[in-house]
């Protein structure tokens, strides 16, 4: 097996199931391939601002998919390698629905999060999990207005925190019948109900942030080996030749992986790079 690149989702995959630890048999698997020549990243539902903190532990780490693909970064220059972000005409058209919804939505904007006061106001621990609400809740900037702070520019990423299953089929079908956008969900992280939905620009999603990224490298989806355990993880799933779902993921996500490792908790990432990469 010729792995050139690793890349791997953060929440439920490389990280506990507390959302902020980092295994430490997962970081020695990505220094020692590193250190190989293997370039490794990390491609992730967040954006930037909360994966700083993650990152300090990986010095070594070359690249820094967020935003479910909207946004890559190479950490060795600082600098944005590609963007895909959603237009201002999108976003303000999907707050324009959401307004007819007693909704929490948040939006990833330059690297930042962002919420409005009505929905900030009602972001607590009744309508999210705690270690969720505890992981956002330092990170979250309370704004007046989203559509005044994103005037003229595009976002990363749409991300409502707290609708049932049957306010997501409407609202997807809402939205799909005027903006050109992919969904996606990252975790389950309210109580009683399906989860999150993620908005992003059609062409922001993972798989094709690392195909750009892959053929900026010279690197065919042959000598790659991806890790997921979500919706949202699915495209690159499909796209690299090695692509792993955790045994704690859901069942969309193994069945589109090619092979599947053991959960987050018991270090999964780090135990499919030493067989299939180390051979031990």
């Amino acid at each position: 097996m010729a792995i050139k690149l690793i890349v791997t989702d953060l929440d439920g995959t490389f990280l506990n199931t507390n959302h902020i630890t980092i295994p430490k048999e997962n970081i020695e698997a990505f220094k020692r391939a590193h250190e190989m020549g293997i370039k490794v990243a990390i491609a992730s539902g967040r954006t930037k601002i909360l994966t700083d903190y993650l990152v300090e532990q990986l010095p070594f780490l070359d690249y820094l998919i967020t935003s479910n693909g909207a946004v890559t970064y190479d950490l060795h220059t600082g600098k944005v390698v590609c963007s895909t972000l959603m237009s201002n005409t999108q976003s303000v058209e999907i707050f324009n629905i959401l307004k007819d919804y007693n909704l929490i939505y948040e939006i990833y904007y330059n690297g930042d999060c962002y919420m409005n006061d009505r929905s900030y106001a009602m972001f607590d621990t009744e309508h999210v999990s705690p270690h969720i609400h505890a992981l956002l809740k330092d990170f979250i900037k309370p704004v007046s207005s989203l559509e005044t702070l994103i005037d003229g520019q595009g976002i990363e990423k749409l991300n409502i925190l707290s609708l049932s299953g049957e306010e997501r089929l409407e609202i997807e079908d809402k939205v799909s019948k005027i903006c050109d956008v992919a969904f996606a969900s990252s975790f389950p992280i309210v109580k009683g109900v399906n989860g999150n939905l993620e908005m992003t620009d059609r062409n922001a999603t993972k798989g094709f942030a690392i195909k750009g990224l892959a053929d900026a490298l010279g690197i065919g989806k042959e000598n790659i080996m991806c890790f997921g355990d979500g919706e949202n993880d699915c495209s690159m799933l499909m796209y690299a030749d090695y692509s792993f779902a955790m045994a704690n993921g859901n069942d969309l996500a193994k069945s589109t992986a090619k092979y599947v490792t053991d959960t987050n908790d018991n270090f999964g990432v780090a135990k499919a790079i030493n067989k299939y990469v180390f051979g031990e």
